[in-house]
């Protein structure tokens, strides 16, 4: 299956830079799933050793369920958010079923702004925020890598100009 961004790209455009996000911007959701199914394997490991023999299928259902659901559902969230830089264009992508799509081209861009925090630092993961002429994007969180994008952007950028002048 293509990703969005291969299937609007026009004649001609090619990807520069194919930004992702990082596992870190969800760790509380891995960590949440993580202990509900800690918590399902111990409940069932109990009710094997005979310690509950009145418990039921549920007791260990419930939080296998829950588990499973948390962290299915961060690895979505990873895999369906997109930030692309292009030789043209830069591209977000938000959304699997319902999807939010935002387009800026490059003449347009004035800045990129970087925020890390400390942990960010660390792991080497940020938010980037896209300003631009008139309107600026959302910012996408936890995105990896930040400032490779904006050195990215900067060459990408700094080529367009060159090919604008005489």
């Amino acid at each position: 299956m293509s990703s969005y961004v291969d299937s609007v790209l026009a004649e001609g455009e090619r990807v520069v830079y194919r930004a992702s996000v990082s596992h870190w911007r969800f760790f509380l959701s891995y960590l949440a799933g993580g202990l509900f199914l800690l918590t399902a394997l111990v409940l069932g490991a109990g009710m094997g050793a005979g310690e509950h023999p009145n418990g039921s299928l549920a007791m260990v259902a419930i939080p296998l369920a829950i588990g499973l659901i948390l962290i299915f559902s961060a690895v979505i969230r990873r895999q369906t958010m997109e930030l692309v830089l292009t030789n043209r264009r830069i591209i977000t992508k938000r959304g699997l079923v319902s999807r939010n799509t935002v387009e800026m081209n490059l003449n347009k861009i004035e800045s990129l702004h970087v925020n890390q925090g400390l942990t960010g630092r660390i792991l080497n993961y940020g938010d980037v925020t896209v300003v631009g002429t008139g309107a600026s994007l959302e910012p996408m969180r936890g995105i990896t890598n930040p400032l490779e994008l904006r050195k990215k952007l900067g060459t990408v950028a700094e080529v367009a100009v060159a090919k604008r002048s005489p």
